[in-house]
């Protein structure tokens, strides 16, 4: 009998588990959410993740450690990186393997499990997973991640719109189906919102500038910014972004903490900002509905969900119905009581953990005993 039912390889979690580490993005944290909820549905569920420091563990999972990253471009560092992700597999010593987003280690996890009869699912991260519009140079790893990707037993999508991309992009996966991200429950927000919030990376497709055009266009309100530079961050980008928001007053800079205390920042928002061209469904929106808060977006609205489901402003990339949607959202932001329990009512409904893992564990059992299906 195999150790683990499903193994989650997802190495940067490590900082979900560990108080000495960064916490990481929001493929990775729910990545945790999978873990959690595939355990609470009866399945035996390890996690792969770097070496931990200071561990805070879920007693329902495994939690192994792998080898940091080997760094490096070059052939030798790839075959060390390999070799490492190759032992960490074997380790868990699981009947499905499970990983997310775009990377090369899709197609090591991929040849893993040709080579030893195990399963494999995808899960998406991003519309660029399937539009490759960014992460990738066309070359080896890129091609590794497109051969692990079709060899894959089951394609998992956060989306309508991700199921569309996966099929055009891969017509002939065996299996795709859409699963909505994760929401943990959380206590509604308390006191009167104080400000805007924009929480993401200086790169350019998530377009921060024109944040701090909002934050210009609206004097009276008050915004916090969390920009965080990454190694994908061009300079100039960074430099602009930096002098802009010195020059508003009405704008605050806010440095990149843990998640609790991230969350906690979301709680006192009036909303909280989206200015990129394309994601998935962010972290940030799922946190922010579960506390009743609102969202603005310029351009982004997943499967058209905002709107239609009235969870706050979604502009469609119209510049005017982004300014005046912000406008009344300051205006109104001490009487959305009404607002704030039906965005809840509609996280509950769609992004709750027993929702949402439930059908990631019919996923897994039809894997783990193909019978089933």
């Amino acid at each position: 009998m195999r150790r683990h039912d499903v193994a989650l390889y997802t190495p940067l979690a490590a900082g979900l588990y560990d108080r000495t580490r960064r916490a990481p993005g929001g493929a990775e944290l729910q990545t945790t959410f999978i873990a959690r909820g595939l355990a609470r549905e009866g399945l035996r569920v390890a996690h792969i993740v770097f070496p931990l420091g200071d561990p805070v563990i879920p007693e329902e999972i495994t939690v192994l450690g792998r080898a940091e990253d080997a760094g490096g471009r070059g052939t030798l560092d790839k075959a060390i990186e390999t070799r490492r992700t190759w032992r960490a597999l074997a380790a868990a010593d699981a009947s499905v393997y499970l990983v997310r987003g775009a990377s090369p280690a899709v197609g090591v996890i991929a040849l893993y499990c040709l080579a030893h009869r195990r399963k494999f699912v995808f899960s998406s991260a991003n519309n660029f997973d399937f539009t490759f519009d960014t992460r990738f140079e066309r070359g080896l790893d890129f091609e590794a991640y497109r051969l692990g990707l079709r060899a894959a037993d089951a394609v998992v999508v956060q989306t309508s719109e991700q199921l569309e991309l996966a099929r055009r992009a891969f017509p002939r996966l065996r299996r795709v189906q859409a699963i909505p991200s994760f929401a943990e429950p959380a206590e509604p927000a308390r006191g009167e919102p104080h400000a805007f919030l924009w929480m993401g990376r200086i790169v350019d497709y998530k377009q921060p500038l024109r944040y701090l055009d909002l934050a210009e266009a609206l004097p009276e309100a008050r915004f916090w910014m969390i920009a965080t530079e990454t190694n994908e961050t061009p300079a100039t980008l960074a430099t602009e972004v930096r002098r802009r928001a010195q020059a508003l007053p009405n704008l605050e800079m806010l440095e990149a903490r843990p998640h609790a205390a991230a969350t906690e920042l979301v709680a006192r928002a009036v909303a909280t900002v989206s200015t990129s061209r394309l994601e998935g469904m962010p972290n940030v929106f799922l946190e922010a509905w579960a506390r009743g808060v609102p969202t603005l977006t310029l351009d982004f609205d997943p499967d058209g969900r905002i709107e239609a489901r009235g969870l706050g402003v979604a502009a469609n990339g119209s510049w005017e119905r982004f300014v005046s949607g912000a406008r009344v959202l300051w205006s109104e932001r001490r009487a959305r009581t009404r607002l704030a329990r039906h965005v809840q009512s509609y996280v509950r409904e769609v992004h709750s953990p027993p929702v949402v893992g439930a059908r990631w564990a019919e996923v897994c059992r039809e894997l783990v005993s193909p019978t089933r299906r």
